[in-house]
């Protein structure tokens, strides 16, 4: 009978510890300094830039707040928001016990922790990374490859969801999911997102074809220029090699900001025949010097100094190629009008037959661009 009576105790003890370990529902809880008395949000966040507020409670006066969701969550991208900071979380649904920990002035630095949650965890680690200029430009691909794919999805959404130049990268991500996370609705979401994306890249690229006075296929046509040093190069001697033409100036801030990049991308590829030739559109154009009364003297020193500017330039951003080549013509440049050049940067880049093989490719574009060629 006492053997029965401990069979009984033992199984009801089972039971109890069963039941606690299969808890259902989702608590996010945790404690934010220098963020007491305000009220905090869980929000759910869409691909349409759209927010569903799901909860909101008021933080206590040391930082401390607690959301309890009884049915749990499905998988996707939410975020526990505090007046205009917030904190992304990236989830699968399985997460029981969620806590967090920081100080709200280090949030848009994703300097804070997170357990209970390791997508969350991986995306708050890798935004934290880019933040610190741990992970470079050409860095990032690969890396997006090697994460669970919700956490490459909330990236992609985070910092290029609407550049159709990333479509390849962002369908990539979308074969990944399905085979991952198959019918779950977020994904769903997204995928519809990236075939709209694909979509509006086809119509821009038809656009480009009309802008530009060369299309993919066309011969690309020969740039004859003298260098800094006064030899002239040709795009035509650089046959063989896979070729980005960066039309270019040093007074161009876009064009500043984006030659790091390219310059990490030559480092990465010059070894596999990839090279730039760099056309600058420093100079003066005829305009210009009409605003100089065509005076010789002001034109021939105004000249003098546009081109130290550019040679200057080429130094402080490193451009360690050869092929930097320039009429000082500014905008009246025959090289920017044989392409149909109407702004800068704008890039074109050549197959090893001499052949436009993508018209203005631009950041991780290159990159993929070019690894399609080689």
């Amino acid at each position: 009978m006492k053997f029965k009576y401990l069979i009984s105790i033992l199984a009801i003890g089972a039971l109890i510890l069963a039941s606690c370990g299969s808890q259902k529902g989702l608590t996010v809880k945790g404690n934010i300094e220098n963020a007491s008395d305000v009220s905090i949000y869980f929000d759910k966040k869409d691909f349409n830039n759209s927010i569903t507020s799901l909860d909101k409670t008021d933080i206590g006066n040391k930082g401390s707040f607690k959301f309890h969701f009884p049915e749990g969550i499905t998988p996707g991208i939410y975020r526990v928001r505090l007046g205009a900071k917030s904190i992304d979380l990236v989830l699968d649904g399985t997460e029981k016990s969620i806590n967090l920990s920081g100080d709200l002035s280090n949030l848009q630095k994703f300097d804070y922790s997170i357990d209970g949650a390791p997508l969350a965890e991986s995306y708050r680690s890798t935004m934290n990374d880019l933040v610190n200029q741990k992970i470079g430009q050409n860095d990032f691909t690969p890396i997006l490859n090697n994460l669970d794919p919700l956490v490459s999805m909330a990236l992609a959404n985070s910092l290029f969801a609407q550049n159709t130049q990333t479509v390849p990268l962002q369908k990539n991500i979308c074969e990944r999911l399905a085979e991952k996370y198959p019918g779950v609705e977020c994904v769903k979401d997204y995928e519809q997102m990236v075939t709209k994306l694909e979509a509006s890249a086809k119509q821009q690229a038809q656009s480009r074809t009309k802008t530009y006075n060369v299309n993919i296929g066309d011969d690309a046509p020969d740039i004859v220029l003298p260098d800094p040093k006064g030899k002239t190069r040709k795009l035509s001697d650089l046959e063989g090699q896979i070729v980005l033409i960066d039309f270019w100036a040093s007074w161009c801030g876009p064009c500043r900001k984006a030659n790091p990049g390219v310059v990490e991308t030559y480092k990465k590829y010059k070894d596999q025949g990839f090279t730039v030739f760099s056309v600058s559109l420093d100079g003066l154009d005829q305009r210009t010097k009409s605003r100089l009364n065509n005076d010789p003297e002001k034109i021939e020193k105004s000249m003098t100094s546009s081109k130290q500017r550019w040679v200057d330039a080429i130094a402080k951003d490193n451009l360690l190629w050869d092929h930097h080549v320039s009429d000082l013509s500014k905008w009246d440049s025959p090289a920017g009008r044989a392409y149909g050049v109407r702004s800068i940067p704008t890039t074109f880049l050549v197959n090893r037959e001499g052949k436009i093989a993508a018209l203005n490719p631009r950041h991780q574009a290159i990159e993929q661009e070019l690894k399609k060629l080689l």
